[in-house]
């Protein structure tokens, strides 16, 4: 109490000489407090500077597992654990920490002997204000005598597509002058010694055995560089690697392989730098001539791919509406799932049997498949109980899992039938639904449609319409139905099949008898009641006309090809570089008489089976993956236009092919960072008179 009143006194005698104090120490804080303009000086745009390490830039002879780097300034860290690549790769994953201007890095696998490690963090290090990046920061360092300073470097492609790989691990593994594989097993360690035996019998089990010896990682174009190798010679493999131990222990991941030993070698060019005059930028001050190492081999392309095998699992069920219920599954199923009503009498499992209580359809490509709900008992429930047996991956094999699956009725429930009705349904039953209103009170109910609908109102020569209906078809009335083809002014009826398709459940596909003629106008008539579907409703009263298009609706391409080793051929691809048509390629020619119009790209494989379809690798048998090339160009392709292309599918570097445009996978291009001093320096045209001439 006595020293509260003894300040209270000294501030009511010294006011006068505090109050200028106080403003002056708060300014001065405010002043502190700002990182750059406007009113404090130029920005900082320069990243931060590496002052030193722990051990230092190719030091040798290093033990200790922690790395510590010294910065001019504060830093922070930006995706580091994704961004940091070791060499040799760490089972177990390090830590990287950052405090003020220090980077830490604590290695936790131990250090191997006689050992050059690489540390790259590519431009994961930054300013804490700024966020200047500081690029393509690495350390080298030995825990042996010398330094290994040899580079590998090359691109990870897909094979079946040429898209860059990126997030990849490519590795490679020391060799003996004859080619095998060095033994690693000691007395007494009978483990390995056992791989030692399986490596000497099967060369490519190296691969799954043992991690890589070196590595380095794809970056957003697919390019890898694997630094620090010494001389000698290497395999080298590529992983996508699921469980991040480096090596192809789960028979799921991407892989890729080089048939040939792997030689690193060292050479050198001269080359020259203009240094422009700062006064005079079209003037030159001098000419810098000076010697450019180069590694080699640096222009490797390796082809990634599956060997086909995949992991199997439910990844998504729901009850869409009343009567449907969609399962998704994250890979292709051999056979659809066994779908069982638990707590209820045995109604049976899921089929495809129109008369199952739970009538299954799947997708082409049967991953996902759409469950149809017939018993109302059912599908009026407000919860279901299923039992869902079907195959899924575990370590790598496919076993047989049962799930129980609670699901619960979806909010609103709309009927299934009106889900899929196009413009046209919605019109006409607008349209019933006021007559039916103008009718006499006494009317009869109304009646439920389903719908049918045409999927393409144009189609290609030589293909048939196809149609799809609103659900599942209990019955069908083809005296109903009726074909007609317009002649002159007159509709004329032809014969005909209308025929389910194999692969889905509500397709059907339309074929004239003989055939339908190009150019010529045709109508589908459906008459009331033709069809019901499972729930009983009538299809209502409908029309639908559409043509066949014209020879001279199309282009008309010929490609001769060269460079082709066997048989091969040649795909038309659109914009999302999915094949429209294909053709054999023969006599070096591949014919496309009825190309689409527009833009249009063109890939070829070289079908080594002959079964007109790209097929695999795989790592057992050293058997690459089918060679895929792509035209490096677009086409555009006119109405009734002949075009002539002569390809040499080696001509370019196969990286260098695929056209960008194309190319799904793709770094993000950076913005070309503004100077916020040249914005500054404009708004204050007189300082810049006072800066230096070139101001760091």
């Amino acid at each position: 109490m006595y020293l509260r009143a003894m300040f209270r006194h000294f501030l009511r005698k010294n006011r006068s000489k505090i109050a200028p104090l106080a403003i002056l120490l708060f300014g001065g804080f405010l002043g502190c407090a700002s990182v750059g303009s406007p009113g404090g000086g130029l920005y900082d745009e320069t990243p931060p500077e590496l002052v030193r390490s722990e051990p230092a830039e190719a030091a040798t002879g290093v033990g200790k597992q922690k790395i510590t780097m010294r910065f001019n300034e504060n830093i922070k860290l930006d995706n580091a654990n994704d961004k940091m690549t070791i060499s040799p790769p760490q089972v177990k994953a390090p830590t990287i920490t950052s405090n003020a201007k220090t980077l830490t890095i604590q290695l936790r696998d131990s250090l191997q002997a006689n050992t050059t490690y690489t540390i790259d963090l590519g431009d994961a290090v930054q300013d804490n204000n700024e966020g200047n990046a500081l690029e393509s920061l690495t350390l080298t360092f030995s825990t042996g005598d010398h330094i290994d300073t040899m580079k590998v470097m090359g691109t990870l492609l897909n094979a079946k597509d040429l898209e860059p790989v990126t997030g990849a691990f490519v590795g490679i593994y020391a060799v003996t002058e004859e080619g095998t594989f060095p033994a690693r097993g000691r007395e007494g360690d009978s483990l390995q010694q056992a791989i030692d035996s399986i490596v000497a019998l099967y060369p490519d089990s190296i691969f799954s055995l043992r991690p890589f010896e070196r590595a380095g990682k794809t970056d957003g174009y697919g390019r890898f560089t694997i630094s620090g190798v010494g001389a000698g010679k290497y395999r080298m493999y590529a992983l996508k690697d699921e469980n991040t131990n480096y090596k192809y222990d789960v028979n799921t991941e991407d892989i890729a392989f080089v048939d040939s030993l792997i030689i690193p070698s060292v050479g050198s060019h001269t080359a020259s730098d203009t240094i422009w005059n700062r006064f005079d930028s079209l003037k030159v001050d001098s000419i810098y001539v000076h010697e450019v190492i180069d590694y080699y081999p640096n222009d490797l392309c390796l082809r990634m791919f599956n060997e086909g095998h995949v992991i199997r699992y439910l990844d998504d069920m729901k009850w869409k509406d009343s009567t449907q219920i969609t399962l998704n599954f994250a890979a292709r199923m051999p056979e659809p799932p066994v779908i069982v009503l638990l707590d209820e009498e045995d109604r049976g499992p899921a089929s495809r049997d129109k008369d199952s209580w739970l009538i299954c359809e799947p997708n082409p490509t049967n991953d996902t498949l759409v469950y149809w709900l017939r018993d109302s008992l059912v599908y009026h429930r407000d919860t279901l109980h299923l039992a869902v047996t079907y195959p899924f991956t575990q370590n790598g094999i496919d076993i047989i899992r049962t799930d129980t699956i609670h699901l619960e009725k979806p909010e609103t429930s709309v009927p299934a039938d009106q889900q899929s009705e196009d413009k046209d349904d919605k019109k006409r039953k607008r349209k019933r639904k006021k007559e039916q209103d103008a009718t006499a009170e006494d009317s009869l109910p109304k009646t439920v449609f389903m719908s049918i609908k045409l999927l393409e109102n144009k189609i290609d020569v030589g293909k048939r319409p196809r149609f799809e209906t609103s659900a599942p078809l209990d019955s069908l009335n083809i005296a109903a139905l009726h074909l007609e083809q317009q002649k002159d002014s007159i509709w004329v009826s032809l014969d005909f099949e209308f025929v389910q398709d194999s692969t889905s459940l509500r397709r059907y596909t339309l074929h004239a008898k003989p055939h339908f003629t190009p150019g010529q106008n045709y109508r589908f008539i459906c008459d009331s009641a033709s069809m019901h579907d499972i729930y009983g409703h009538p299809v209502d009263s409908i029309a639908m006309t559409f043509s066949e298009k014209k020879p001279e609706e199309y282009a008309h391409l010929l490609v001769n090809v060269q460079g082709v080793e066997g048989e091969s051929f040649v795909q038309l691809l659109n914009e999302k570089d999915v094949a429209v048509q294909q053709a054999n390629v023969k006599n070096g020619q591949a014919r496309f008489p009825q190309a689409p119009v527009g833009k249009c790209y063109v890939r070829l494989v070289e079908d080594r089976n002959g079964n007109g379809t790209f097929d695999t690798g795989a790592l057992d048998g050293h058997i690459q993956p089918e060679n895929v090339f792509y035209m490096p160009k677009m086409l555009e392709m006119r109405e009734n236009w002949d075009y002539s292309e002569t390809w040499n599918v080696r001509a370019t570097k196969l990286e260098e092919q695929k056209p960008d445009e194309l190319k799904q996978n793709k770094p993000k291009e950076k913005k070309e960072k503004k100077s916020k001093n040249e914005e500054y320096l404009k708004q204050h045209p007189n300082l810049r008179k006072k800066l230096p001439l070139n101001p760091s």
